[in-house]
Formats: C-alpha cells, structure tokens, sequence
C-alpha cells in the first residue's frame, strides 16, 4: 500500500464521529443502566454523529462547500456554527432528560471545541480531525479510566495522514490536538469531577 492510500484509510478509519460514538458509549455505559443508558447514547450519537454528517454532506450537495471535507479555511465557518446549534440542541435535550453530568461534559466539549475551531478558521486552519481524537481520549482518561491516555498514541499515525493528504500542516495538526486537549481537560474537570 502506497502513502496516500495509508493515509486516506487512516484519516477514514480514525474519523472524529467514529470516535464519537465510542466516547459517548463508553460514558453512557459507565453512568447509566439499562434502557437509559442505551436511549441517551443512541440519542447522543444522533445529535453528535450522523446529523453532522448529514448536514455537512447537504452542504456539499447543495454546492454550499466544495467538499465534505472542509479543506478550505474560508469554507469552515458556517458549517462548523451550524454543527454546533445541533451539538447545543443535544445539550439541551440531555438537560431535560437529567443526563448525569458526565454526558453534559462531554457535550460542552464538542460545542467549545467545534466553535473554537469555526473562530479560528477566520484567520487560520486547524485541524478538528486531530482534535476528534485528542478530546475523546481525554475525556475516557478522566471519565471512563486513566488507560485510554494510551489513545493518544492515534494522534501520530493521523497527523501523519492529515499531512501526507495536504489537508494540514504539522502546526495546525499539533495545534489541534492541543485546543481540545486543552478545553476537554477545562471542561470535563469542571462540569464532572
């Protein structure tokens, strides 16, 4: 297999909403039981998943980006804004239904992390796939057990990929990682220790 292939596979397979619904399984199963447990992680992964994918795959359709992708840092801004209102709506959701606080956390994160991302991508192109991977390894290290630190070990073969592809730099990958290293960290501590 050539580089770019391995890349590409690498950047499919490590993708931040696969990641997702690890991280919300995980937690739903640690603080939750039975059909609660199963309800909130199904709703979460609806909310944080696939009707991101879906819009953003809309948005291409439409013409609105030029890419599923978002490889152009003038093209981020409003869809990461739009994925956020659906992040909020989750977090609202999960209010009404008395989610424990862990599953807030994790949800603020996504929406701080996703919003930061839509500022920055004003001025300069980070990579929120990275992010995808450094966030959720950060929140199952605090939330679920201090084992998944051994995760972080993804951020390299996906950075690698991101660059190989031309879809980062190395700064913007390492820049990425950090900003939701950073807010995960924040936040988790915050909302659920």
């Amino acid at each position: 297999m050539d580089r770019k292939r391995l890349a590409e596979l690498l950047s499919l397979v490590l993708q931040p909403q696969a990641v997702a619904i690890l991280l919300y399984a995980l937690v739903s199963a640690k603080y939750l039981r039975g059909m609660r447990a199963l309800g909130l992680f199904l709703l979460s992964v609806l909310f944080v998943s696939v009707l991101p994918t879906v819009f953003v795959l809309w948005l291409a359709r439409k013409g609105k980006v030029s890419d599923p992708d978002l490889p152009k840092r003038e093209e981020r801004f409003f869809p990461y804004l739009g994925i956020v209102g659906i992040y909020g709506v989750l977090l609202a959701v999960l209010v009404l239904f008395d989610a424990p606080p862990p599953l807030l956390a994790i949800t603020l994160c996504y929406i701080a992390v996703t919003l930061a991302g839509a500022v920055i991508s004003l001025f300069w192109k980070i990579s929120l796939h990275l992010a995808g991977i450094a966030g959720p390894v950060t929140a199952l290290l605090l939330l679920v057990h201090p084992l998944f630190a051994l995760l972080y070990g993804l951020l390299v073969p996906l950075g690698w990929a991101r660059v190989v592809l031309r879809k980062h730099n190395v700064l913007q990958a390492a820049c990425g990682s950090l900003l939701s290293f950073g807010l995960t960290y924040a936040i988790v501590t915050w909302v659920a220790l």
